[in-house]
């Protein structure tokens, strides 16, 4: 007797970071194994990109060559499932199983590697053997769509969502030297414009941090501290306790800042988001849930002005109640599936 096919969901996080929505994840009426293979850890030079992206091709290629064990790999990580596509592409092979890759994004690389990394994402997105993607914004589906070709009814638009810690983190104490809602807050690595910030903030009189293990630049300001060693749960009490989360984003075509934005929802904080960008299209709404802003020097200096001269004192608390109605987890689990099922 023939096994009966599996149906698993690659993660590269802990399992219970990815468990609610697992849990309401499902196609052909199965629920999915989930499997983690760590890849997330804290980048701190070349040395740990390599490892990472070494990573991406092993596990990917662990399941290539098993392929006739599974019924559908879902990539919570998308490099797992693209990869693996990557793999049946490049050998040819007869397509083996449904594939979907989740939190989709590409990011054109420039220089030596850029024509490389184009054909590389082209036979990654070979639409025979890839199924659906799933991206956060319409607007970046229509755009992925046009520059792969991939089939349009293919790419699953949802928001992303994330597990409610408030409980645990609401309560941290503040980082050492500083007080709660005492400075303004700007994090992460990915497709952010602290260039922008740093030199629109030259004309504010208020503490910013900006933590970022990527960011290359630096400022002469002694109201702005960059921190590049602070990763995982060591920034969770920057999170939890300022005044302001500030996310410049660069590209506004590209996914990028929905984890920092949803974080920083739940735990009630004022958020300034710049646009155009993704976050703006499909998350908050202005001077309801955020403050959005274009990039122009003195708007943005504006904005920051009214929010900590008291404007808009609710909508920290109206940030989280959008968030507990459309953002959790299980939310997201519960419409991917529905999209699988052509339930949309």
């Amino acid at each position: 007797m023939a096994k009966a096919k599996q149906f698993v969901f690659l993660a590269d996080c802990k399992k219970e970071e990815v468990t609610s929505f697992a849990e309401t994840l499902s196609y052909k009426g199965r629920n999915f194994d989930v499997r983690s293979h760590i890849a997330n850890w804290k980048r701190t030079g070349t040395l740990s990109e390599l490892k990472r992206y070494l990573m991406y091709f092993c596990v990917a290629l662990k399941y290539f060559c098993t392929r006739r064990r599974f019924e559908a790999i879902v990539g919570w990580q998308q490099f797992y499932a693209l990869i693996f596509c990557f793999y049946c592409s490049l050998f040819s092979v007869k397509k083996p199983c449904t594939v979907v890759a989740l939190n989709y994004t590409y990011k054109e690389k420039h220089g030596r590697l850029s024509k490389l990394y184009l054909w590389f994402m082209k036979r990654c997105m070979d639409a025979r053997y890839l199924d659906y993607i799933h991206v956060p914004s319409a607007e970046y589906a229509d755009i992925i769509h046009e520059q792969f070709s991939f089939p349009r009814e293919r790419i699953i638009v949802t928001t992303f969502g994330i597990n409610d810690h408030y409980d645990d983190l609401a309560s941290l104490p503040a980082p050492d030297g500083y007080q709660r809602n005492g400075y303004a807050l700007a994090i992460g690595r990915s497709n952010r414009d602290y260039d922008f910030l740093i030199r629109a903030w030259s004309g504010i009189d208020y503490p910013l941090v900006i933590i970022s293990d990527t960011y290359k630049g630096s400022s002469d300001s002694q109201n702005i501290h960059i921190l590049t060693n602070v990763a995982g749960a060591a920034s969770h009490p920057w999170i939890a306790n300022c005044a302001l989360m500030i996310i410049p984003i660069d590209d506004g075509s590209i996914c990028s800042g929905d984890t920092v934005l949803l974080t920083a929802m739940s735990l009630k904080r004022r958020i300034i988001v710049t646009v155009p960008s993704t976050l703006a299209e499909m998350y908050v709404q202005d001077q309801v849930d955020a403050l959005l802003t274009p990039k122009d020097e003195t708007q943005f200096q504006q904005v920051i002005q009214s929010a900590l001269s008291g404007q808009y004192p609710g909508i920290g608390e109206q940030a989280r109640l959008s968030f507990l109605a459309k953002f959790s987890r299980r939310s997201m689990g519960e419409q991917v599936s529905k999209a699988l099922s052509g339930d949309h």
